[in-house]
């Protein structure tokens, strides 16, 4: 009889407990495809940013382009200016042998200066407006990339907050130490903090609320090593010979000549307590 009670106690136990994991990966399944959704919507932005920034850059061309051009207009001025003041001062030399030379030359030297001076004056001006015209264009571009920069960053915080709830509603396999650790919730968590951490390392870091989910995704890193998760920093470090990752290599050649330096972040390295549980995926900007 007694067998019987305990058997019974041990059903009703295994059946709470596939329960409780059962409402658990629902409600993992209903986040994740949030953070897809966020995620294909991020996607969208940085894409038309990535438009706006390749048109500031034609702009920006353009502009130094009128610039030069501004530059050779007022070399012309003076040089104008310089071959004119010397042939007035020829002229004047003339005076002395006729009268009626002198005046003609005088006369005509200048006509032809006043000429060249409206004409220089009337360029000059176009180009002025030109530019101011061009830098405008640029401000503005310049003010909606920032505008979706703040976007992109606002949907990613909303995105942490998702990925802390998470964290706060699974069990983390540090906290089971008789079971086999199942580490695909942390992989996918660092996936998605990695995804962050790239993406802001391209946006200017004044856009609004850059600091603070900076400091979002240190906190959250910082929660995973104290279960005995390290998510290996590389980005932006210099790649050395040897590393365990799935490389991809590009030319770059602004880099200094030698220089190989990561770049980019697919899949983060991830060790579990002195072990590594998944290699990364880098990509390598190099000038060799």
């Amino acid at each position: 009889m007694k067998i019987n009670v305990f058997l019974l106690l041990f059903v009703c136990f295994s059946l709470g407990r596939g329960y409780a994991q059962s409402n658990d990966s629902i409600r993992f399944v209903n986040h994740e495809k949030r953070i897809v959704c966020l995620e294909q919507q991020n996607n969208g932005l940085q894409k038309q940013n990535a438009i706006l920034q390749e048109e500031i850059v034609k702009l920006e061309k353009k502009y130094k382009e009128v610039s030069n051009q501004l530059v050779a207009t007022d070399s012309a001025i003076a040089s104008v200016d310089e071959r004119y003041g010397l042939q007035l001062k020829q002229t004047d030399s003339t005076v002395q042998n006729n009268e009626t030379k002198r005046q003609k030359s005088v006369l005509w030297g200048i006509v032809i200066a006043v000429f060249l001076a409206v004409v220089s004056l009337i360029v000059y001006l176009l180009l002025r407006i030109r530019i101011a015209k061009k830098g405008n264009d640029i401000e503005l571009l310049r003010a909606r990339a920032d505008d979706l920069n703040r976007q992109i960053v606002e949907r990613m915080d909303k995105e942490l907050d998702e990925l802390l709830k998470i964290v706060s509603q699974t069990p983390t396999s540090a906290n089971n130490s008789d079971a086999e650790p199942d580490h695909t919730l942390v992989k996918a968590l660092a996936d998605r903090i990695t995804y962050m951490e790239v993406t802001l390392s391209r946006m200017d870091n004044t856009v609004k609320g850059y600091k603070n989910l900076i400091s979002s995704i240190r906190r959250m890193k910082d929660n995973l090593q104290a279960n005995g998760y390290e998510m290996v920093d590389m980005l932006g470090k210099e790649y050395i010979d040897g590393t365990k990752a799935d490389i991809t290599f590009f030319d770059d050649d602004t880099l200094e000549k030698g220089k190989r330096i990561i770049t980019g972040i697919t899949k983060p390295q991830i060790n579990y307590k002195g072990q590594m549980i998944q290699a990364a995926q880098i990509t390598v900007s190099q000038n060799i």
